[in-house]
């Protein structure tokens, strides 16, 4: 069975191809490539356009010259810490307790509740007595844990503090104040002084035997243990406060949102407020004997006091901090809510890392592979549709016709391709269509000159002679007798085109030229670039820049083993 011209030209490019190892190497590539667009929505572990937020019981631990991390506790934020000579205390959500005896490690007694808890202390005699949400208090008896129950099942419990080794006092959000006797588990309600529900997030025990609550909007009450009786004290500023913290001393410190820090240096001195050289939320403070102060809070944010001004101390880390805990010369932030996993390193999570907002690269990656293939093929099939015809047209008609085309073709070569784009660009606003034109209308002239020049050549040859004589139409010449023996130097110019379009694609896209809302792997290194990470953040270059050079060496490979069709002495070794 004799097969029809077109079919025929078109085996001889295939027939090449599986001759040659290193073409069918590409093609292997190439069709992994292929494969990985088709299926990037299966391929992929998380959506490329999402920032990703992860939680953990991060540590952040002062070292000599910065703040350092060390392994964090568990998968769960901590939200409190609590010490005293023979151990340490920690809590956070959904139950999170941990552990840790003088000189020894972190452990995790067996979990009491699923709540989250939020605030843990330890009374001078080393009983330990935790808060949380839904009423939750947990005391301490011995080696054990008891659950107390509470007078208002709903409450959410935020801070506690021993008065004594009998009676704790307990604060929460709908402002409550709670006493505990902790003989008889016996819970009294104490009236806080404004009564419109305003959250109390933190209580301590002051120098004078009363109790500080502080909370939202300015709100601090002091607690007379006495008589229960309360009474509002006035701070320098109304903005929320979410912790105290009291030394033995007297000295104190509150903070609070917007950079809120106030300081108090002994018993007898007025509080002050600190000028923070940072606007972002403290969650967390503490004070030492000596007035040396720390406070800790959102995006990883450390401040140092020292006699001087706040300092923001260098951390290497933007994780949410909401406790202290200091031990002698150990001093821990604890942490954290859910922040964003900017430029992770690769993990079994991030296979790639992820980028300066926490996207994941090897999602981005996966997509980045139908952009790069959409447009190399369609713009590779445009430049060969065009450039073939206007090949055929101008070799076959030749005189004025050729004459124009061929001006033409001279006049694109002069027009760089990244200018040209810029113009497009600025003219209809950036996206592939866009990009796909700009490398199909000045890519074709190539083709366009090889096509003219195989046509010239086949224009006279006996069997076009004949045809015109029998009376075939130009354009029956043209396609149906022409074009067929012209064919495999189009496959071969369609390879080339294909990388060539590619590299376009990634360079334009590297510029900032390329659709907004698309990710390609030109649009990564853009990223890259533009987030002023790309010279440390080697996982997030690498993979692009290795998932273009392979696309495009295997397009190569391919195109090689049909350089025997335009080669003349190739063919001849062949």
């Amino acid at each position: 069975m004799t097969l029809p011209p077109f079919l025929r030209a078109a085996a001889k490019p295939l027939r090449l191809m599986g001759q040659d190892r290193m073409a069918m190497i590409g093609l292997a590539v190439l069709s992994l490539v292929i494969l990985m667009a088709l299926f990037a929505p299966l391929l992929a572990t998380h959506d490329p356009h999402s920032v990703n937020e992860i939680e953990e019981g991060s540590v952040l631990e002062r070292g000599e010259a910065r703040w350092t991390l060390r392994p964090s506790l568990g998968e769960l934020a901590l939200n409190d810490a609590a010490s005293d000579a023979a151990r340490d205390l920690i809590v956070g959500r959904d139950g999170t307790i941990w552990h840790r005896p003088e000189g020894g490690d972190w452990t995790q007694p067996e979990r009491l509740t699923e709540v989250d808890l939020h605030g843990v202390d330890i009374s001078p005699e080393g009983r330990g007595l935790i808060v949380g949400a839904e009423s939750t208090i947990l005391l301490q008896n011995g080696g054990d844990w008891a659950a107390i129950d509470a007078p208002d099942p709903g409450a959410e419990l935020r801070g506690v503090a021993w008065y004594d080794a009998q009676t704790a006092f307990m604060t929460g959000a709908g402002e409550q104040i709670w006493r505990l006797d902790a003989e008889t588990g016996e819970i009294t309600q104490i009236e806080s002084p404004v009564g419109r529900g305003f959250p109390l997030n933190s209580v301590a025990r002051d120098h004078d035997g009363t109790l500080l609550a502080v909370g939202e909007r300015g709100l601090v009450v002091r607690i007379d243990p006495q008589d229960d009786s309360t009474e509002l004290v006035r701070l320098p500023s109304s903005r929320d406060f979410n912790h105290i913290y009291i030394a033995e001393s007297g000295a104190a410190l509150v903070v609070g949102e917007r950079g809120t820090v106030l300081r108090r240096d002994d018993p007898d001195a007025d509080w002050e407020s600190g000028q923070a050289p940072d606007t972002r939320a403290m969650r967390a403070g503490w004070i030492g004997d000596d007035g040396t102060a720390i406070a800790v809070g959102r995006s990883g944010i450390v401040l140092e006091w020292n006699g001087g001004d706040w300092q923001v101390a260098p951390t290497e880390s933007e994780r949410h901090f909401r406790a202290i805990l200091v031990r002698g010369d150990e001093m821990l932030a604890l942490g954290s809510d859910n922040f964003v996993d900017r430029l992770a390193r690769p993990s079994a999570d991030h296979w790639f890392g992820t980028d300066h907002i926490g996207r994941d690269l090897y999602s981005q990656n996966v997509y980045g592979s139908q952009i790069a293939l959409m447009v190399g093929f369609i713009a590779a099939g445009l430049v060969v549709l065009i450039g073939t015809n206007v090949g055929l047209i101008a070799g076959y008609f030749r005189g004025r016709t050729e004459s124009v085309l061929m001006r033409t073709v001279d006049v694109l070569y002069g027009i760089p391709t990244e200018p040209f784009a810029l113009i497009l660009v600025l003219l209809f606003g950036p996206s592939l269509l866009i990009i796909i034109l700009a490398i199909a209308l000045l890519t074709w002239r190539t083709v366009a000159r090889l096509i003219r020049s195989q046509v010239l050549s086949l224009r006279e040859r006996p069997f076009v002679k004949a045809a015109r004589v029998a009376g075939a139409s130009h354009l029956r010449i043209m396609y149906l007798h022409i074009f067929p023996n012209v064919l495999p130097l189009v496959f071969l110019e369609l390879a080339i085109i294909t990388g060539a379009a590619i590299i376009a694609e990634a360079t334009l896209s590297f510029l900032g030229l390329g659709a907004p809302q698309s990710i390609s792997w030109g649009g990564i290194l853009h990223d890259a670039r533009l987030s002023g990470a790309w010279r440390t953040a080697w996982w997030w270059n690498l993979p692009p820049g290795a998932f273009i050079m392979l696309t495009v060496m295997s397009v190569f490979f391919i195109s090689r083993s049909l350089e025997v069709i335009a080669n003349p002495r190739l063919r001849a070794r062949e």
